[in-house]
């Protein structure tokens, strides 16, 4: 585990057929706006390398740019959804790993 990470969310990012991106993601970050409850945070997904697939589930962490902002909203099992300018994933917060 990261150790920057302050959740673990379970997310589905969808295939351009459901509205989502294009084309797959790799590297290490992807920055794109979390949205919980309608608020939205900046944040990072720590993707480790990873290469995510479109129309995969897939467990990944989670480091917020502003924590303090986001952690009033966190809590085990409250739906999620990432944008980039529309949805491009959603899913659930599985684990919190920042001190509250």
């Amino acid at each position: 585990m990261n150790k920057n990470a302050d959740i673990i969310i379970e997310v589905r990012f969808n295939p351009p057929s459901e509205g989502g991106r294009k084309s797959s993601i790799s590297g290490n970050v992807y920055s794109c706006p979390l949205l919980i409850d309608g608020a939205a945070f900046d944040c990072r997904i720590l993707l480790g390398d990873k290469r995510i697939k479109l129309g995969h589930t897939y467990d990944l962490e989670v480091h917020f740019l502003f924590r303090d902002l986001a952690l009033s909203h966190l809590a085990f099992g409250r739906v999620i959804s990432l944008r980039e300018g529309k949805e491009i994933a959603n899913g659930k917060i599985k684990a919190i790993v920042a001190r509250l």
